[in-house]
Formats: structure tokens, C-alpha cells, sequence
């Protein structure tokens, strides 16, 4: 998830200096093997450390290989100005991968008989909550004469139940490009940061930690928005279907959902270096956020030519000063290191009991429901889905937000899920590398001055380029990673 929330300029100073001694251990972690390991594991130094010379990226990778651990190593800084260097299990903000966890705590109140995927969202909204006089009556632009719509929950997990993407500027929709001329247009959360922070005069919950879903989406007018379609009818990814997922949590427990993410998921799944935090960054109780990387991420700048780009100079990426991610929450507010979301997964596909999942419940939860435009996959709820070679099953998401990219991809071995594959990378720089003059994608060396080819996805956003699947894509290759788990 993208997202430009608010955070004090002063508290990036915490962040900094709490890195002396939270994301400082020892340098390589990769578990000895076989000859073709010891390969695969210089080939992939070797490759992400000329990279990180370079400065086309910093993060932490992480490769599991017939389910067990086979690498594991930060690449870069935790934080230039200090000096600090990344390590591999330096904790990161997630972004939209909090969405699998907020996707669980749902089938687990299934499990619990607390709800049905399959219910009605009107039937956990309580009118009072958000200031109306009559239950929610949700309907379509446009279309109003068909009557209210009952979008499901299992709908908003699987991005399909008509929601208006208020807060973020691709909804999927097919043949759609919004102007300001558009009826939409008036729903959309412009200046959010400036609004929030006029909304909230950045005090009480907000910045604490305790604000609700209710609080939220409240603040978004969610229940005075039409639909952008029938319900079912079409995937668009909305952050709010995720947010009011997670506002059901809420008032089924009747606990603030980060408490029931960590009685219910954290800790039962032994992730220690896992938390949900929606308050200003630095107000976190003390020790939760050990180890984490300093925030805002970076943008390396590099200077185009007649030959490949050169290095130019680095910087925060831009955000708003009140920074937090209330407007996140259920969406993507959680912070996690490569090692503890890897084992999520791992969780879920081999011993899913151990966080009350049956198996055909993660089944039904792993189902890929509605095609994802310009990818070959598809959302399931909270997850991307695709076939692999065989019965094989690829599990993949990233997670995007204040210029971080946590992305997580699993194959999954069908006959014996414990010897499954993964590459994880966690990423805290994106380069904004020109073409060159000949179209080509290269970076001169800082070693030597040589020229280092880039896949062509690295170049030409000044924004800074998402370099996590090509990361990917190249480590599946190094560790012969294919999704191919023989006769199956």
C-alpha cells in the first residue's frame, strides 16, 4: 500500500539514533549446505553487494530453499546518516501485507463461529457508530434505482465489494481514467495529511495509538459514499474494504484489533519482531519497535548521458511532517523483519492449527478469486495467488508504504508444503535511474568505473523504481528456484 500519511520531522531524529543499538549484529547469516548452496550463496553476494555499492538498492534478503533457511543478509544502510549498516533481522514497516494478517483474523472468527465470510457487511455496521439514523444502505452510481447493496465481508477480503478508492490513485478498474471532471472526484481524499492533521489537531488517539477503525473511517465518510460497482461484479483495490474488515474485528472481540493480532497471531506464531502500531512514529511503548529501520526510506538520484547513469546523491523519501499510519491501519500498519514474515507463511501453509486454521480453511482463504489487472496472478484475499508448474501454488505479496517495499514470494511444495521455496526482500531505497541516450538501463560501477546493465524496469522513474521483482525474479534464478517440485 502507498500511502503519504503524516510524522513529526523531530521524531525522525528517534528513529535515527535508536538505530545505534537496535540494527547492529553480525553481518552474514546463511545457513551451510551444499556445494550448489555455497555458489548460489557468493553468486547472490556478489550481486546484491554490487548493487548496494552502486547505490541502486538497500534491504535485506532472505531465501528459504526446500523449507529450510539458505540465506539470509542485509544489503545497504539502516540509516546513512549514522552509518548504520542493514542487518537481516532490522525490523520494517510492512504496508498492504497487514492485509493477510487482517485477512486471517477474519477466517479465524469464522473458525470460532463469530461470523461467516459469506455474511453481510450491514450486519456488523452499527449505525450509531458513524452518526446514522438507518442501517447503511450502500448504492451504485448511477444506479441508484436497484436499491441498497449488500456487499460481504468475504468481498471486501478479495477487493470485489464496489468501495470507492478514496485514498489511493489506481483502483483497477478497466477502461476508467479519472479527471477532475469525474463524479468521483469529490470523494477522493486530497491533502489527506493536511486534512488529517486539521481533523485530528494531531493529538489524542492519533498520535497514541488508540484510534479505532470506527475513528477512521469516520473520518473518510465512508457510509456516505455510493458504490463504484455491483458488489462481486469487479476486482479494485481499496484500502477501506481492509480497513472496515478490520473495523468487524473490532466489534465482533471487542478488543482494539492490534490486541487481537498479537493474542491471536503474533504471539501464537512465535513472531517477536512483529507488531500493529497506528499512533506517530516514535510514540511507540517502549521496546516495540526494537530494531527498526530509520523512517522515512531513501531515493538514490542518478545523472543520465551519452553512457550508462552515475551516481548523484541520496535522499529521504518525501513525507508529510506528523507522520503516522492511523489512516492505515488494518491495511498496512504493521512492522515486521524478513525472518518473522517468512515464518507467517510458513505457518500457514504447514502448521496453520498452531493460529486455529484447519487446512481447508487456508484452502478457501488461498483461492484465487478475482484476476488482477497487468499481472499474471490474482487477488485472493488478502494475497496474491498464481499457478506454478504442476499443482504448485505461488503466494506473493508487496508491501508499499513511505518509500519501503516489503515483498515476500512462496512456492509452495503440494505434496510436502514444509519444503517449500521463498525469496524475501525488504527494501528501504529506490533509485531514480535515466535511460540511457541509446535506451539502454546502466549505472557506472564506483569501483571501477565499468558499466553495470539493470533490467529495464530499474530506469526511468524519477520517483524512484520498485526494485523488489526484479530482485526476485534474479535470486529465484541464482538459487534455481522455479516453482517445478519434480513429479507431482
Amino acid at each position: 500500500m502507498k500511502t503519504r500519511d503524516p510524522s513529526a520531522l523531530v521524531l525522525t531524529g528517534l528513529f535515527l539514533t535508536s538505530l545505534l543499538v537496535q540494527c547492529t549484529r553480525a553481518d552474514t547469516q546463511s545457513v551451510p549446505g551444499s556445494t550448489e548452496n555455497d555458489i548460489a550463496t557468493n553468486a547472490t553476494n556478489n550481486f546484491l553487494g554490487h548493487l548496494a555499492d552502486s547505490r541502486v538498492i538497500g534491504g535485506v534478503a532472505i531465501v528459504q530453499k526446500d523449507g529450510k533457511l539458505a540465506f539470509a543478509q542485509g544489503f545497504g544502510s539502516a540509516s546513512e546518516e549514522l552509518d548504520v549498516k542493514l542487518q537481516d533481522d532490522c525490523t520494517f514497516p510492512i504496508g498492504s501485507n497487514t492485509k493477510f494478517f487482517t485477512a486471517v483474523a477474519i477466517y479465524q472468527l469464522q473458525e470460532k463461529g463469530l461470523l461467516n465470510v459469506t455474511d453481510v457487511v450491514n450486519s456488523y455496521v452499527e449505525p450509531a457508530d458513524f452518526g446514522l439514523a438507518l442501517p447503511w444502505c450502500p448504492k451504485i452510481h448511477d444506479k441508484e434505482q436497484l436499491g441498497c447493496q449488500e456487499p460481504t465481508i468475504k468481498q471486501l477480503l478479495q477487493m470485489s465489494s464496489g468501495l470507492l478508492p478514496v485514498d489511493n490513485l489506481g483502483c483497477g478498474t478497466p477502461n476508467s481514467t479519472w479527471s477532475d471532471a469525474d463524479w468521483f472526484w469529490q470523494y477522493r481524499s486530497f491533502d489527506w495529511d493536511l486534512k488529517w492533521g486539521e481533523a485530528m489537531g494531531y493529538t489524542g488517539n492519533w498520535l497514541s495509538g488508540n484510534a479505532t477503525h470506527t475513528d477512521l473511517l469516520k473520518f473518510q465518510k465512508l457510509f456516505d459514499q455510493p458504490l463504484l460497482h455491483a458488489p462481486g461484479s469487479q476486482y479494485c483495490y481499496v484500502n477501506s474494504n481492509f480497513q472496515l474488515a478490520g473495523y468487524i474485528v473490532e466489534k465482533v472481540t471487542n478488543m482494539s484489533f492490534g490486541s487481537y493480532l498479537v493474542e491471536n497471531i503474533i504471539k501464537p506464531a512465535n513472531l517477536s519482531n512483529t507488531y500493529y502500531w497506528t499512533g506517530a512514529l516514535g510514540w511507540e511503548p517502549e521496546g516495540l519497535h526494537r530494531r527498526a529501520v530509520s523512517v522515512p526510506a531513501y531515493r538514490t538520484t542518478f545523472e543520465g548521458g551519452s553512457g550508462p547513469a552515475a551516481y548523484k546523491k541520496i535522499n529521504r523519501y518525501p513525507w508529510f511532517p506528523g507522520q503516522s499510519s492511523t489512516a492505515a491501519q488494518a491495511a498496512g500498519s504493521m512492522s515486521s523483519n524478513a525472518h518473522d514474515l517468512l515464518r507467517f507463511y510458513n505457518v500457514i501453509v504447514t502448521q496453520p492449527d498452531v493460529i486455529g486454521l484447519s487446512k481447508d480453511t487456508v484452502a478457501n482463504l488461498t483461492e484465487p478469486l478475482q484476476p488482477i489487472p497487468g499481472l499474471d496472478a490474482s487477488f485472493a484475499q488478502g494475497i496474491a495467488v498464481s499457478d506454478g508448474p504442476g499443482k504448485a501454488k505461488r503466494l506473493a505479496y508487496t508491501g508499499e508504504i513511505w518509500g519501503f517495499a516489503a515483498q515476500i514470494t512462496m512456492w509452495v511444495n503440494p505434496s510436502d508444503p514444509s519444503k517449500s521455496d521463498a525469496v524475501v526482500f525488504f527494501s528501504n531505497l529506490s533509485p531514480a535511474i535515466p535511460f540511457g541516450a541509446d535506451g539502454s538501463c546502466s549505472v557506472v560501477s564506483p569501483q571501477d568505473g565499468s558499466r553495470i546493465d539493470l533490467d529495464s524496469r530499474a530506469c526511468g522513474n524519477e520517483n524512484g523504481a520498485g526494485m523488489t521483482d526484479i530482485l526476485t525474479d534474479q535470486l529465484a534464478k541464482i538459487w534455481g528456484i522455479t516453482g517445478n517440485f519434480g513429479s507431482i
